[in-house]
């Protein structure tokens, strides 16, 4: 292994605190990255707690002495991010990686999504009714991706998910190249975090688009269990 700290981008959100435990668990040194800094008693132990805005700051000190990077920046649906989205898969992940190239890092792991390109195993009515509401979003996933793959010498790896869930990670993920496999409709954020852990520790899907999900209970992947969500946001 030749990464031993990590910077975590997002590290407070769902996915980015389960990247966090797994990354500890895993043996790795861990600098959480935020707009804002944790109270003290929602801290873990053995993780080191820096402030940056991926928007606004220089982010090369936020990651000083870490030797990979994993974004796990994100933009939450809603009506208004649906018609708008923040910028922060272009303009939040190219400052970070301008930020890692005066740092000296070379090694990077990105949440995109599955739905960034046509997914053949999809329900018709996902593609019909979720995909087209995505699309400003998806759109930006896209340039990212694309930034990354025109970055000379980055050894990058962008994960597509399938249809997130919150919940704990239960080792049933499954892995394709770009697509997903066949009934791999959600994907847990456990797993999701686990997985870009495994991908810096073991140097795994380096340059790829791994598209990662795992079939749920039909209570979690019917049409019904998607407005439930929404409405919850």
């Amino acid at each position: 292994m030749s990464q031993k700290r990590i910077a975590v981008f997002g590290a407070s959100g769902a996915t980015g605190r389960e990247v966090v435990r797994h990354a500890l668990r895993a043996g790795l040194e861990v600098v959480a990255i935020d707009r804002s800094q944790p109270d003290e008693e929602d801290r873990l132990e053995g993780v080191t707690y820096r402030q940056a805005d991926v928007l606004e700051d220089d982010l090369a000190d936020a990651m000083e002495g870490c030797d990979a990077v994993i974004s796990t920046l994100g933009v939450a649906f809603s009506p208004s991010n649906a018609m708008s989205p923040p910028p922060l898969y272009t303009k939040g992940t190219g400052n970070i990686l301008d930020g890692m190239q005066r740092a000296g890092i070379d090694r990077i792991v990105v949440i995109s999504a599955a739905f960034v390109a046509d997914q053949p195993s999809l329900p018709k009515w996902f593609k019909l009714t979720v995909v087209p509401a995505l699309h400003n979003i998806l759109e930006q996933m896209k340039e990212m991706e694309a930034s990354l793959e025109e970055a000379a010498n980055l050894e990058w790896t962008a994960v597509r998910p399938a249809w997130l869930i919150e919940k704990p990670a239960n080792g049933e993920l499954l892995v394709d190249e770009e697509h997903l496999p066949q009934e791999a409709f959600r994907c847990r954020i456990g797993d999701l975090g686990a997985f870009m852990v495994d991908c810096v520790k073991n140097e795994k899907h380096v340059r790829a688009k791994p598209a990662v999900g795992a079939p749920e209970d039909e209570k979690f992947e019917s049409p019904l269990a998607l407005g439930e969500e929404f409405v919850g946001l």
